[in-house]
């Protein structure tokens, strides 16, 4: 297996994680990627620590959203098999109800097209709230601080931000090119 597959296929459960965070509370699940020689596929399985999210349907079809659209990506991109299992904290095998909702939600066109509208519509509204407000704040409070507090005029001000916002691109560049 190449190196992009491996970490490809590490970055599942953290990326399962920030699919489903804000819908669901991580401490209510956990998952983990493990690998069958004798199958010659990858599992990523989900364990369900509250009895009642193994019942939840959104929780469901969620998983099941998410565990198709990697298993056609690896399917394609890298040649691999991935199959999403569902397990309660004792270790009962409950896949058979992540099946019902891959069929009842997935299979039926207008239901899959209308979870992917509403999923593409909470992540909008999700980054909007998690990121985008925040930093426009945070930024505003920069701007009045040096205006107001310090007394740089507001062109000055402006151009200390952008410098700000360019040295921080330069850094998250350089640091995200180290980590890989």
């Amino acid at each position: 297996m190449t190196e992009r597959a491996d970490h490809v296929v590490e970055g599942l459960p953290h990326d399962l994680d920030r699919f489903l965070r804000d819908f669901f509370p991580r401490q209510r699940w956990q998952s983990r990627v493990q690998y069958d020689h004798r199958a010659r596929r990858f599992f990523l399985d989900v364990i369900v620590r509250d009895s009642g999210l193994a019942g939840d349907d959104r929780f469901l079809s969620l998983i099941a959203f998410y565990g198709r659209g990697q298993r056609t990506l690896m399917q394609q991109n890298l040649g691999l098999e991935l199959q999403c299992r569902l397990f309660s904290d004792e270790g009962t095998d409950l896949t058979p109800r992540l099946r019902t909702a891959e069929t009842s939600y997935l299979d039926n066109g207008a239901r899959n097209s209308a979870m992917g509208r509403k999923l593409a519509w909470l992540s909008f509204r999700r980054r909007v709230l998690r990121d985008f407000a925040p930093r426009t704040l945070l930024w505003g409070a920069a701007m009045a601080a040096l205006v107001l507090v310090f007394g740089f005029s507001v062109s000055t001000a402006l151009l200390l931000c952008i410098v700000a916002l360019v040295v921080q691109a330069l850094l998250s560049a350089f640091m995200s090119g180290r980590s890989t």
